[in-house]
């Protein structure tokens, strides 16, 4: 089976089993616990922790599909790559214009970035510092994945210390009683914890998109399975814990919708709350805006390999290894979030609806597997058993189907209007398109056989 393209195959093998999981974490740690911790008890009280929990657990099951074929078929832009492999051409590139739509949250971790920095120090700016941050992290992925990935373990490192600092020093200051009262679990009831999983699940559904690197991996087979799952189930735990912090200390009315460092500041000393404020959060955003330019591409480039885009689009620098036109276009849908004023909460909701309804296509796929590709779905060091398998398909759908309608619920109508037309537009798009190639194949045998 070919699963190589021409540019895809100038994509260098350089990450390893410590690169992906630092991806994992990278890309998964960072505005969803918080940008989305304040809002989350606003939602739900102390029940923040436990929907932290519920929609880990969701989003374990929702990757569960992806890992399998990962396994199986280990590819560059993966999510692309299953959905035309596995249910047809048109429904990868719709794919692909899902991500596309989706990517408006480089702006949210650009703004998001800005924000802790202005906490820091008041005068700056916050689109001119959120423009500042994303095009940093352009220009160093436009100059290789190797030194993007290089500074992105060390960076994971710098974050994980910072927010361990969080929760060491205020795991002591919680309140225990307090999370015994159901008014202080469920302030909103069901519908209130429905609304905050939905939400904070964005929060640790990032590591899905490391599968988009499969390509530049060495031991993908073996190494995506494992990022995806223990990823997702670690990041997870970490939640629970500053969760369980952070609606923890003080009162539900003084601490919802309000960032992490509302409560840093007032349990941690200057120092300290200085130390977690740049390590904890502004580093933590810094490694997922980075790991979000190491990976949106690449789907990308398959799809202009295929004829969906201009093939120039697509390509590969020949000294770099990285698709720079790719990597400009995202640049500027970045640009153009930052000054639009969307609030970053609005932001999630638009990005992660996208995100969790477009890769509903290739977990549907998943269940075709065993029996469109035996051969690789036998040979994969990650195999489920095709009953267990189907159950699994079945769940993931059943939970992002959930967590998409929690998230458009939870939309201001215009938004929401914006993000129907845009679907639509996509789809339109994908009919005229699909058309065109299939013209142009046609037209191409008839050449080839006279």
């Amino acid at each position: 089976m070919k699963t190589k393209s021409g540019e895809e195959a100038k994509l260098k093998k350089v990450l390893g089993l410590t690169d992906v999981l630092a991806l994992t974490v990278g890309l998964t740690i960072g505005p969803g616990v918080l940008v989305l911790m304040g809002p989350g008890i606003g939602l739900t009280g102390k029940g923040v922790a436990l929907a932290f929990f519920i929609a880990g657990i969701v989003n374990c099951i929702n990757v569960i599909p992806m890992a399998q074929m990962c396994s199986a078929i280990p590819t560059t832009g993966a999510g692309y790559r299953y959905s035309s492999l596995l249910l047809g051409p048109r429904w990868g590139f719709l794919f692909e214009l899902g991500v596309i739509m989706s990517k408006v949250t480089i702006a949210l971790f650009a703004l998001s970035f800005a924000q802790y920095v202005q906490g820091l120090f008041p005068g700056a700016h916050i689109q001119w510092t959120a423009f500042g941050v994303l095009t940093f992290f352009f220009v160093l992925n436009l100059l290789g994945l190797k030194s993007a990935a290089f500074m992105q373990r060390w960076l994971v490192l710098v974050k994980l210390s910072g927010l361990a600092l969080f929760v060491i020093w205020g795991i002591s200051k919680v309140d225990i009683g307090s999370f015994t009262h159901m008014t202080e679990l469920l302030p909103s009831g069901l519908n209130g914890m429905l609304q905050a999983i939905g939400l904070v699940a964005y929060s640790s559904f990032g590591a899905v998109t490391v599968a988009e690197l499969g390509g530049e991996m060495k031991r993908p087979a073996r190494d995506l399975p494992i990022g995806l799952i223990v990823g997702t189930f670690g990041v997870t735990l970490v939640y629970v814990v500053i969760a369980f912090v952070a609606a923890g200390v003080f009162p539900i009315a003084d601490v919802a919708n309000k960032p992490l460092t509302y409560v840093a500041q007032k349990i941690m000393p200057h120092g300290y709350f200085v130390y977690f404020t740049i390590a904890g959060a502004i580093v933590s955003i810094a490694t997922t805006l980075n790991g979000v330019f190491q990976w949106i591409t690449k789907g990308l480039v398959v799809a202009c390999e295929d004829g969906w885009l201009p093939k120039r689009f697509g390509t590969v620098n020949a000294r770099f290894g990285t698709p720079h036109f790719c990597l400009i276009f995202f640049y500027v849908l970045g640009v153009f979030v930052i000054v639009s004023g969307i609030t970053v909460v609005d932001i999630a909701r638009l990005g992660f609806g996208a995100l969790v309804a477009i890769n509903m296509i290739p977990a549907a796929g998943c269940a075709l597997l065993p029996k469109k590709y035996p051969a690789e779905y036998a040979a994969a060091p990650f195999r489920l058993r095709p009953g267990l398998l189907y159950t699994c398909v079945a769940l993931a759908l059943l939970c992002m189907a959930g967590q998409f309608y929690y998230l458009m619920s939870g939309l201001p109508m215009h938004l929401l209007v914006i993000e129907g037309v845009l679907f639509l537009a996509a789809a339109g798009y994908v009919v005229f398109a699909g058309r065109r190639r299939e013209t142009a194949q046609r037209q191409f045998q008839l050449e080839s056989s006279t």
